[in-house]
């Protein structure tokens, strides 16, 4: 009995011993089994780029050496995911600030990237990435651009003219450097394109060669003919009395001349500047205008002109905060021009109106007018609508810059009105003073 109880006992034991065994397989291999899938989820978010879950941190083998690689793999990969997103950033915010447009294109001429100020330069809506360039920029000069860039190793510039969105305005032509330069590869796999708009720069630089070449015409006009009529007088005229005179008296008028112009050219370089020549305070308008009008009744009647007033608005409590000889010399610039170029017989109106914001002095001639492409140009340094009439009527050039100036510095606005072969109308508006 006693040893069929021994190996009933053993069968049992043995037995026992079976089943732990069967129930530890199966327990580890539904561990196995979750790691697995817990490592799979974990290299499916980070392909995703999305966060990666927790892994089981009791995994031991070659899955606990397994997950602790894909956790430092993944731990990394999250840091240089987020600084290759900052670095975006900052791109994005770099090429959003810049004044120059940049295009980004491929190999087949679509478009990569386009910053803001690029597709506000061509109208390029912001969800056009992927389409031709020739779609979305409808210039033949900007394709050539992009071909030539794309089928060179170098760089390319160039300068072309872009017409604005009115086809009849030649005045709204851009002008637009290009510089582009290939992407890495042969062929270039693309190639990126700077834009600046220099069309201001290069128009103040047409100003300024026009400053120039017209300051030294001003300049060499009366010395020529001061060293012409001193070269006579040292020659044979100083002592023929029939002569002398009238050589001096023309010498004298061009010294006066050249006074005229350096006077006005050191008056306009202060405005300019900013230095103010003159003290405003409040005064009444009404009596300088009618003086400057009387001052210049003799010289129109002289060439059988009619300087009409009409200043019936314009009584004496009617006041503007400027300075009375600014005022002076913006109304004796423009009652000049009239006068100057208007023909013998011809008619000059200056008249005002106001209201309880501002006052407006017009000035109307009957002369030949103002082409329409010069009118944005007249108040101008030296520029004059006919050059050969404009000198032989005298004068320094500078007069309605200064005119210009003055009445910015009192806060007012100047503009002209012209139609050619009838006349021009100068309107000047003050801002009127509330006070007494």
């Amino acid at each position: 009995m006693r040893s069929e109880y021994w190996s009933v006992l053993g069968v049992l034991v043995g037995l026992a011993a079976l089943a732990g065994l069967v129930a530890s397989a199966s327990r580890a291999r539904r561990q196995s089994r979750g790691a697995l899938e817990q490592l799979t989820r974990a290299v499916e978010a980070l392909v995703a780029g999305q966060p990666m879950p927790l892994l089981p941190g009791r995994l031991s083998g070659v899955s606990g050496r397994f997950a602790d690689r894909i956790s430092r793999a993944g731990v990394e990969l999250s840091s240089r995911i987020d600084r290759l997103e900052d670095d975006r950033r900052k791109l994005d915010a770099v090429l959003s600030a810049m004044n120059e447009g940049v295009l980004a294109v491929d190999a087949r001429q679509r478009l990569l990237f386009a910053n803001p100020t690029a597709q506000r330069m061509f109208q390029i809506a912001g969800d056009s990435e992927g389409r031709l360039v020739a779609e979305l920029v409808r210039s033949p000069l900007i394709q050539m651009a992009v071909e030539s860039t794309l089928a060179s190793r170098g760089a390319y510039r160039a300068e072309i003219g872009l017409a604005g969105r009115n086809p009849l305005a030649s005045d709204q032509e851009r002008t637009i450097s290009v510089h582009g330069t290939p992407l890495p590869g042969s062929p270039p796999s693309g190639a990126v394109f700077v834009l600046h708009d220099v069309t201001d720069l290069r128009r103040l630089e047409r100003m300024r060669q026009d400053f120039v070449a017209n300051a030294s015409h001003e300049l060499k006009t009366p010395l020529a003919a001061i060293k012409v009529n001193t070269e006579t007088l040292l020659d044979w005229g100083l002592h023929d009395d029939s002569v002398n005179v009238t050589l001096l008296n023309q010498i004298n008028e061009q010294v006066d001349r050249l006074d005229n112009l350096v006077q006005d050219m050191l008056r306009l370089a202060r405005l300019e500047s900013g230095q103010q020549p003159f003290q405003f305070e409040p005064m009444a308008l009404g009596p300088v205008v009618r003086e400057c009008i009387e001052s210049h009744e003799a010289r129109a009647n002289a060439r059988d002109q009619s300087l009409v007033a009409e200043l019936e608005d314009l009584d004496d409590s009617v006041r503007v905060r400027a300075a009375e000889e600014a005022v002076r010399q913006i109304l004796d610039n423009l009652i000049d021009n009239a006068i100057k170029y208007t023909p013998e017989g011809g008619s000059i109106r200056v008249a005002t109106r106001a209201n309880a914001q501002r006052v407006t002095i017009s000035v109307t001639d009957s002369g030949s007018g103002i082409p329409r492409d010069d009118i944005p140009r007249i108040f101008e340094r030296f520029y004059r609508v006919d050059k050969a009439r404009s000198r032989s009527q005298g004068g320094t050039g500078l007069g309605l810059a200064i005119v210009k100036h003055l009445v910015q510095s009192l806060d007012g606005e100047v503009g002209v009105e012209s139609i050619v072969g009838t006349g021009s109308t100068f309107t000047v508006r003050f801002p009127r003073h509330p006070g007494p």
